[in-house]
């Protein structure tokens, strides 16, 4: 397997591929660096002079912005129904944010370059496959949310078939990004939850929905078709509920 790096909004975005013709690979890597630089002008809260960040400030509006704005607010929307409101791209006080979906829709937009089979797309705790490597699925591992980044795990899941995607969302890296939205207050329900199904940019959105919405949130998840892990951390304890259909293959 060949494994390509590009870095983009603050994270690392990575292809694991079939080897083969790596000058070929490098040649698409440097379209689809150029296209996320692109989408971090576009899409980044991280930076003042992005086109969100004007919009948020009222120095912009959608109209005069790039028309993939209005799209992906206009998809932000459609997650908010879908999700009973739980998922929302409005900041409490005003102001926009829809990173809660903006990586996993330019992971998707991007991964057409390629065009391949049997490799795996990841960015920021998010993949998604497509095939497999050779006899085996392609396995994911989830970060322990008291340990982020340090290589420990509290699970692994064979993402494959009508299950190829995964996302996460949480609090143990950026706390306070999350806000529940009966009281606009920090979300605190969950600290961290893992979200498996056959749509990427879903699985997000359901994801951060369910961290801000709790547990009955996350039952929709399940009747819409995902598998749900949710973890919460008290006292140092970690204690997970997967959902029944939950694709695991390590369990800590």
């Amino acid at each position: 397997m060949e494994t390509l790096t590009l870095t983009a909004m603050t994270m690392e975005w990575t292809l694991q591929a079939p080897a083969g013709d790596r000058a070929e690979l490098d040649a698409a890597a440097a379209h689809v660096q150029s296209d996320l630089d692109w989408i971090e002008d576009v899409f980044s809260t991280f930076r003042e002079d992005s086109w969100i960040s004007r919009i948020s400030r009222r120095e912009a509006t959608i109209d005069e912005a790039p028309p993939v704005v209005a799209s992906v607010l206009e998809l932000c929307e459609q997650f908010h129904a879908r999700t009973d409101g739980a998922f929302d791209a409005r900041v409490p006080g005003g102001g926009i944010d829809p990173t809660g979906i903006v990586k996993t829709w330019a992971l998707d937009r991007v991964r057409w370059r390629w065009g391949l089979d049997n490799c795996l797309w990841g960015c920021g705790g998010d993949a998604v496959a497509s095939g497999s490597m050779g006899a085996e699925p392609f396995r994911v591992g989830i970060d322990d949310p008291r340990a982020p980044r340090q290589g420990r795990l509290i699970d692994a899941v064979a993402l494959t078939g009508p299950l190829n995607s995964i996302a996460t969302s949480g609090l143990a890296e950026h706390a306070g990004h999350i806000w529940n939205p009966s009281t606009g207050e920090a979300a605190d329900a969950y600290d961290q939850v893992s979200v498996v199904g056959g749509d990427l940019i879903a699985a997000d959105a359901w994801a951060t929905a369910i961290v801000a919405g709790g547990s009955e949130t996350a039952k929709a998840a399940i009747e819409d078709g995902f598998e749900v892990l949710t973890v919460r951390v008290d006292d140092g304890k970690l204690a997970a509920q997967r959902s029944p259909g939950w694709p695991t293959v390590r369990q800590a």
